[in-house]
């Protein structure tokens, strides 16, 4: 039979692991090209980009901890009296966990789509 428990916390870790991998190496990418950018006078623009996935790659990371108080809980749960108070603290820190992951998720996309207007836009052409 199937231990769901066990099942949860792998999709969570490998959802917090795809999270900071989209967003850390997109901020990696775009360092690489950041040269051609500014030289094509796409550096404030793609700046914003920038910004986004780094908050979205710190997101990720933080979820790691928010997973560790959320799973501290519920040991406490299982070893003292308070049986109740702690689970709701585990559901509590579970559920900031998720939202911030999908902010982390959402911080991505919005990146992403900063880069392709950035780079729909026309560049004017240089005065000779």
């Amino acid at each position: 039979m199937a231990d769901y428990r066990e099942i949860s916390q792998t999709y969570a870790h490998e959802a917090i692991k795809t999270c900071l991998a989209l967003n850390s190496g997109a901020v990696g990418i775009l360092l690489t090209q950041a040269g051609e950018l500014r030289g094509q006078g796409l550096a404030d623009d793609v700046s914003w980009a920038s910004l986004f996935w780094t908050i979205g790659a710190a997101l990720a990371a933080f979820c790691w901890f928010l997973g560790f108080l959320s799973t501290r809980y519920v040991d406490k749960s299982e070893r003292e009296a308070d049986r109740v108070g702690n689970l709701n603290m585990a559901n509590l820190y579970h559920g900031i966990g998720f939202w911030v992951l999908l902010l982390s998720l959402v911080l991505f996309l919005i990146g992403a789509i900063c880069i392709a207007l950035a780079l729909g836009m026309e560049v004017p052409a240089t005065a000779t």
